[in-house]
């Protein structure tokens, strides 16, 4: 009889892993088809590793590692991680803390008693893990008062960068908010070389990465230069360049200098799983000692960003520098972890600041695709091009009313289509969505308008009485006033003459938010009013989604007999669109919003 249910098991054991081989072989199939049609327009470059259940799943390489020679990206491939470094410098600050060094609530004075000394007392090692000290002083982001130093190629000392921040102050108390800081972990790294007695490289080789055995992981340096992964810019583009002005490792020790493969990546995350490299109490802390990010739920923990996607813990970080772009993370609910290293960044970040478009694709519509088909749902694949026969097909030129003022030419010659903007102004079809008139023949749009004229001719009498009592303080007085002639003087230096304005979206049923669009030589500038169910103005923002566009004309990919691609990415960065074409008319979809335009005419 045991000889019998032992059988029986061995038979169920078999089919139960056919059956987890079949859907594996599907599972992978589906992020290759994601990551081939990303790669198909030279939106990612670089190595990919997914593991569930302890187990690769999915492992290839995409691209060239070195361009000049030819040198293809292979699961060997060394990549600059950028601020996936983040994670493992908190780990070698754990290690300490487990050590009895240090802990985390040690003020940084106790290392730094000279920088910034009224305020580094109550900054503690915990507030740089967690991105909550507060500190005006950064590196690699400038804020909007112009606080931050950008980094150089040339070599930069602690001294050098605690004398240039010395002068700093506090933006709000540490603890108390949050604020992604690059030079808090460059801090990190030399309080590990102060407690160790060792170089932040022979600390975190040692600590961690001998421990983990991560064979190609080196800080600063390549373990092998035949393996190194060259940066390069024009992702997305038709053609990339090679990054030629790297910024020097001293500008971002302990935030963004390591370099390192996929398989080190992984079995990183393993052996900070399975206790080899801190104690499950100390690994617990790095994901629950957070600090809110403020926006969807989303914190940071001590190295890690905690967020969720699809309803799923998605533990997490992310590394941008110029040619260069990373991501680790896991769902621990699946026991997924997955690794992606790129290569290639649209520009260098830096000098390029009129790019409008996205500077990666790692952190954003790869990885949510990703997880989509982990959790069993169908990714939004970049479409390819198919052929049409067109022999028997004459060219045309065919007309299209979006509105009164946009019209839209769609013509074929031969084996190629375009697609260009017509109208009582120029405008470009990545931009219809702003350009179009949404008025509304009510109150609120009454009073968007009169703000508009008030901020286009510079005459705000009479706009208070729009305002709810709290905007009245602003609307209503000369310092308020004062400020929104300021802001309209810089937008004149910056942009050029002004030409237009009109309203472009109302959403909302008793309170609605109006967004304006202004329209100036160079650009054009966004503003969104809150207009209460009173009919009152109150509150009044900057709107960051307005982009601008000079492109008339725009080549179109076909996807189907009647259906387009328009390659956003390729025309200055501007976002994807599709066409649909029948016989009444065509469709611009611009992401989820459809524009119809009826059938003008034919010739």
């Amino acid at each position: 009889m045991k000889k019998v249910i032992v059988i029986v098991m061995v038979l169920v054991s078999g089919f139960n892993s056919f059956g987890q081989t079949d859907s594996t072989k599907e599972l992978e199939k589906s992020i290759n088809e994601l990551f081939e049609s990303y790669a198909h327009y030279n939106r990612f470059i670089g190595s990919v590793l997914i593991s569930q259940n302890n187990d690769i799943i999915y492992k290839k390489s995409f691209g060239y590692a070195d361009m000049e020679h030819q040198k293809k990206n292979t699961e060997n491939s060394i990549f600059n991680i950028a601020s996936v470094t983040k994670p493992l410098t908190a780990v070698g600050i754990m290690k300490l803390v487990e050590d009895g060094k240090l802990t985390l609530e040690t003020p940084i004075n106790t290392y730094f008693p000279s920088f910034i000394p009224d305020f580094s007392k109550s900054i503690t090692i915990r507030h740089l893990l967690n991105h909550s000290s507060g500190m005006q002083a950064n590196i690699g982001r400038i804020d909007d008062e112009g606080n931050g130093l950008m980094p150089g190629e040339n070599p930069i000392t602690l001294n050098d960068l605690l004398e240039e921040f010395k002068d700093s102050k506090l933006k709000f108390k540490p603890g108390t908010g949050y604020e992604y800081n690059n030079f808090g972990y460059s801090l990190l790294a030399y309080i590990i070389e102060k407690e160790s007695g060792q170089s932040y490289a022979d600390y975190m080789e040692q600590t961690v990465f001998k421990p983990a055995n991560m064979k190609n992981t080196v800080v600063d340096n390549y373990k092998s230069l035949s393996k190194k992964s060259f940066s390069y810019t024009g992702l997305g583009m038709e053609e990339f360049k090679k990054f030629r002005s790297p910024i020097h490792s001293s500008w971002v020790i302990g935030a963004g200098n390591i370099n390192s493969t996929t398989e080190d990546l992984l079995v990183f995350m393993e052996a900070l799983e399975s206790g080899i490299l801190l104690a499950p109490a100390a690994v617990d802390k790095l994901y629950s000692y957070t600090q809110s990010i403020g926006f969807n739920d989303s914190e940071y923990g001590l190295g890690w960003r905690i967020e969720h996607k699809g309803g799923e813990k998605w533990i997490n970080h992310t590394g941008l520098l110029p040619g260069t772009t990373s991501i680790i993370g896991s769902l621990p609910e699946k026991n997924v972890k997955i690794i992606i290293l790129s290569n290639a960044t649209s520009t260098d970040l830096i000098t390029e600041d009129t790019f409008q478009g996205k500077s990666q694709f790692v952190d954003g519509a790869i990885i949510d695709n990703i997880i989509a088909v982990l959790q069993g749902k169908k990714p939004k694949l970049l479409p390819l091009a198919v052929k049409i026969n067109s022999k028997n097909r004459e060219d045309y030129s065919r007309t299209y009313v979006l509105d009164t003022d946009h019209s839209l030419i769609l013509t074929k010659q031969g084996d190629d289509y375009s697609l260009e903007t017509i109208g009582t102004e120029s405008w470009s079809v990545f931009t219809y969505q702003f350009s179009r008139n949404a008025k509304e023949d009510n109150k609120s749009s009454e009073i968007a308008l009169y703000f508009a004229n008030a901020m286009s001719t510079q005459n705000f009498e009479g706009l208070s009485d729009y305002a709810n009592d709290d905007m009245k303080g602003f609307l209503g007085t000369e310092e308020g006033i004062n400020q929104l002639k300021g802001m309209w003087a810089y937008f004149i230096e910056q942009a050029g003459a002004f030409k237009s304005y009109n309203i472009y979206k109302i959403e909302g049923e008793d309170n609605k938010t109006v967004n304006i669009r202004f329209h100036f030589e160079k650009e054009d500038i966004g503003f969104i009013l809150g207009i209460n169910s009173k009919n009152q103005i109150q509150g009044m923002f900057m709107d960051d989604a307005v982009k601008t566009s000079p492109i008339q004309k725009v080549k179109l990919i076909p996807t189907n007999e009647n259906e387009f691609f328009i390659n956003g990415h390729q025309n200055d960065g501007m976002q994807d669109l599709k066409i649909k074409v029948s016989e009444k008319g065509l469709i611009l979809i611009d992401d989820n919003t459809n524009f119809k335009a009826a059938m003008l005419s034919s010739f």
